[in-house]
């Protein structure tokens, strides 16, 4: 039993040993080891950037960088061409895009010393993507109209996408950190899948037969959103990497020549 003449002391004690052990967990949960690369190394670049993908699904609280797999997107605004059997423009709010935390990489091209506005190339590969959110459409499926609403799933299936951009320097708090610009993407994928409801169950039986089309149809329906989809999914991705590269300095990545 612990005498009272000892117990402020003991109590001391107990709360200074608990809180080194609160900090160096803390410690460790936000703790970041970068593996870094030669300048420009494709080979090296891949690697870290892999094992960066892991290490930062969850996101980061010391260097400020938000959970990222989900991430969460404000608007998604996706267009068919004009002219084809469906015809509409659907906006998916509050959405979360799924996936990156399987991602691999499979090209790295640029990152060099002197990067500012440096054209560089990434080559990603994943089993999927997965964009989910609240719905609204509205255009036309063969002449009938369309104004829904609901909650959608859009799967994407052994997915390659290529990634095109420009780097900028940025100098932040006396550091040098490059930021993403101008990011063009492309993609190649074995399937896309589209999953809804509808808020208003009177047009329900409406979007299983649309449903049923763009899924049956889906490399047709791809091509008909495709460029809103490299416009929208361009953005997600550079928000990504800016979410990186603004909040790690450039030179944590690179061996110091």
């Amino acid at each position: 039993m612990v005498k009272m003449r000892h117990f402020p002391y003991t109590l001391a004690v107990i709360f200074l040993i608990t809180f080194h052990i609160l900090d160096v967990s803390a410690q460790k949960a936000n703790s970041l080891v970068i593996k870094k690369c030669p300048y420009g190394n494709s080979e090296c670049l891949v690697k870290m950037y892999d094992a960066l993908i892991k290490d930062l699904a969850n996101g980061n609280e010391e260097y400020n960088i938000p959970q990222l797999d989900p991430i969460k997107i404000k608007e998604v605004a996706l267009k068919t061409v004009p002219g084809g059997p469906m015809d509409v423009q659907c906006t998916i709010e509050d959405a979360l895009f799924h996936g990156f935390a399987n991602t691999t990489t499979k090209k790295f091209k640029g990152f060099s010393k002197d990067f500012d506005g440096e054209e560089s190339e990434m080559q990603l590969y994943s089993p999927k993507y997965v964009l989910q959110g609240n719905y609204k459409v509205k255009g036309s499926f063969l002449g009938s109209p369309l104004d829904l609403t609901g909650y959608t799933n859009m799967i994407l299936t052994n997915v390659n996408t290529r990634l095109r951009f420009v780097s900028r320097k940025l100098e932040k708090d006396g550091e040098i950190f490059s930021k993403v610009e101008k990011m063009r993407m492309s993609t190649k994928f074995d399937r896309m899948f589209v999953k809804a409801n509808v808020s208003n169950p009177e047009y329900a039986l409406l979007l299983d037969v649309a449903l049923g089309y763009a899924n049956s149809n889906w490399k047709d329906m791809f091509g008909a959103i495709k460029d809103s989809v490299y416009k929208e999914f361009g953005k997600i991705w550079q928000d990504i990497f800016n979410q990186i590269t603004t909040n790690i300095a450039y030179k944590e990545f690179f061996i110091d020549e």
